[in-house]
């Protein structure tokens, strides 16, 4: 009788302990989840037929990763096309749109990708120039410049 009893409450404590270990696991997943935005929308880029420059950032990484993305955001307040609002700059984050990353086919953050008013790419960066100064922000410039004046005719 008693070495029934002792069976029974192994058995119960082991119970407990799974549930505690799948609750833990599915608290983790949940906050994962939440963190990496696996459940929101992912909708289309808002072009409105407008040509539109799109910034891949991270919200989130490494030290390393985020000194260089703090460089590029730097980089591009710093940018006078940008200042002079000459062409819609959409960020968007590298970890939560992998939807985006794969269509445009972007390799890491930070990155730039230049697209027409159909949502064509017309000119990528996507490998940094130095963690300084990741953008190549007179090529991006070039490449706004001649994407507006072909518009403009």
């Amino acid at each position: 009788m008693e070495a029934d009893r002792a069976r029974f409450l192994a058995n119960r404590r082991r119970i407990a302990a799974l549930i505690l270990f799948g609750t833990v696991v599915m608290a983790v997943v949940a906050i994962k989840s939440f963190n990496d935005g696996w459940f929101e929308p992912q909708t289309p880029l808002a072009l409105n037929d407008q040509p539109a420059l799109v910034f891949f950032t991270l919200g989130r990484g490494c030290e390393c990763q985020m000194l260089v993305i703090r460089n590029a955001e730097t980089q591009l307040a710093a940018w006078p096309v940008a200042m002079e609002e000459q062409i819609s700059i959409l960020r968007v984050d590298f970890s939560r749109r992998p939807d985006l990353v794969s269509q445009y086919n972007v390799a890491r953050a930070p990155a730039l990708v230049l697209l027409d008013a159909a949502g064509e790419v017309v000119w990528k960066q996507d490998l940094g120039l130095s963690d300084e100064a990741p953008l190549d922000l007179i090529q991006a410039q070039s490449m706004v410049e001649e994407l507006i004046f072909d518009d403009a005719k």
